[in-house]
């Protein structure tokens, strides 16, 4: 199983009257996250989902119209409410749900994954009719996925500033279900990134001959990386949305604009051995 796995699922029941969006998020450890959206139908205008869009549109698309929702429909945020406690409750007296979903995922069958979907649902509303996919990702997948939020030509172009110019550039490992925000990393503390772009090739060669076991064969990086964070910046014209961080690593430079709103990693899921120059390991230490 790959570190992330989510099922995206949307549908109706014409019962009710309404409409279910949503996903289920679980780690190959079996730690899980969710968000799910129940609205009338007659307000399907205000709600715009595609379960085949990656995860960082998905996800995101949940919260924002469930603002334009609840400003349209008095009784709406209760009623999500109870379907956050009906939901709460059952992934934890369901004592093998995780198993079930991490079975269903593994098996890649659609039809097995919307029969788990409907039947989790079964007791909050009938006749619930879904359409279901799965996307399954490692961190380093998620996290350059979520570095893309945001990239205008103003802020990639405060990334291009002179004592930037020279760094490679970064985004911090995401960890949607234990990591922290930057606001509460310290300088100095540790962090774990994927290289996003080289700066040039010596500083790329140099990484990959430090941490081979997490580049692939076409210099790809593939696995976490660990580093220290050297500076944090508030950016006044970005708003307070975004944060410019420096990350030191075995030597190399990083520069990386981080989303505020995102968690972070803090703990390590298997940090790739680095080699220092006289050829010892040191497992998920800094040179």
């Amino acid at each position: 199983m790959n570190d992330i796995s989510v099922i995206k699922f949307k549908g109706q029941s014409k019962l009710t009257l309404e409409g279910y969006v949503g996903y289920f998020l679980i780690t190959k450890d079996g730690d899980l996250k969710y968000d799910v959206l129940q609205y009338p139908l007659s307000l399907s205008s205000f709600v715009d989902f595609d379960v085949d869009k990656e995860f960082k549109i998905f996800q995101r698309k949940i919260p924002e119209n469930r603002s334009k929702i609840i400003r349209t429909s008095s009784g709406f945020k209760e009623l999500n409410s109870d379907l956050e406690r009906y939901i709460k409750n059952k992934t934890s007296s369901d004592k093998v749900f995780k198993d079930k979903m991490m079975l269903a995922i593994k098996n890649e069958d659609l039809d097995v994954l919307n029969t788990f979907v409907t039947d989790f649902f079964d007791g909050w509303v009938k006749a619930l009719k879904i359409s279901v996919t799965v996307e399954s990702m490692s961190y380093s997948d998620l996290s350059k996925q979520l570095s893309k939020i945001g990239n205008t030509d103003e802020t990639l172009s405060i990334l291009k500033r002179n004592d930037l110019q020279n760094f490679s550039e970064a985004y911090p490992i995401v960890d949607p279900i234990s990591g922290k925000s930057i606001n509460n990393f310290d300088v100095g503390e540790k962090i774990y990134f994927t290289v996003l772009r080289f700066s040039d090739d010596k500083s790329k060669d140099e990484m990959i001959k430090k941490s081979p076991n997490a580049f692939n064969g076409q210099g790809e990086n593939i696995s976490p990386l660990v580093g220290r964070l050297i500076s944090k910046e508030f950016v006044p014209e970005l708003g307070e949305d975004f944060t410019i961080i420096k990350i030191e690593s075995q030597g190399n430079y990083f520069k990386a604009l981080v989303l505020n709103s995102m968690n972070l990693m803090t703990a390590s899921v298997g940090i790739p051995t680095f080699r220092n120059n006289e050829g010892k390991n040191n497992e998920g230490k800094n040179n």
